[in-house]
């Protein structure tokens, strides 16, 4: 239990110096998820802003690591987060947003999601058999968003949600992500 607390504080280390506000609600959630148990293939980002900022495959990013005194079984993933046209946006989400704003989910990759899962079970067999686990971390991050167009969204602020399981509602994890610097660091033009 030590060091899932060491890992969630970690998390939210890395989440707070990325200029964004973590509501208190969030890290109660944060630390009672295990990055071990968490069905990766479950795993869904929902991002929400103005209709006029475009979300798209890999402005989302999960990172997962894992380091020990054992470089086979260390590794460092930055799994890009692919949109899910698909998936149907519950009530409770679609709640959160105002008129002129969008939802757009996104989940890990066919492929992702399966290197993730077998790097979970991999983690599991080494802590059952070393008494020094090693020492791990996951995160998500919104990467880049680019305008449509020149002009300034009326709302150029983005929230990041998650939801870890089929029977669980999406939670905010990011909030008030500002445009402007994701933007600028996407190298965005107007429209992509």
């Amino acid at each position: 239990m030590t060091a899932l607390r060491y890992l969630m504080t970690a998390v939210l280390l890395t989440a707070l110096t990325a200029c964004s506000s973590i509501p208190l609600t969030t890290m109660v959630k944060l630390m009672n998820l295990n990055p071990l148990t968490t069905n990766p293939k479950k795993l869904l980002v929902a991002v929400t802003g103005d209709e006029d900022i475009e979300i798209t495959s890999g402005d989302v990013v999960l990172d997962f690591s894992f380091r020990t005194d054992d470089p086979n079984v260390s590794f460092n993933h930055h799994f890009p987060v692919v949109t899910y046209p698909n998936y149907t946006v519950p009530s409770e989400l679609q709640d959160e947003i105002d008129s002129g704003e969008r939802i757009t989910i996104m989940h890990l990759s066919d492929t992702d999601a399966a290197t993730m899962l077998a790097d979970q079970q991999t983690i599991k067999r080494y802590r059952e058999k070393h008494e020094n686990g090693g020492a791990g971390s996951i995160n998500v991050r919104l990467v880049s968003a680019c305008k449509k167009s020149r002009e300034t969204p009326e709302n150029s602020e983005l929230n990041v949600y998650l939801k870890t399981e089929n029977d669980t509602e999406f939670f905010l994890f990011l909030e008030d992500i500002d445009l402007e610097s994701l933007d600028e660091a996407a190298g965005c033009d107007a429209g992509r």
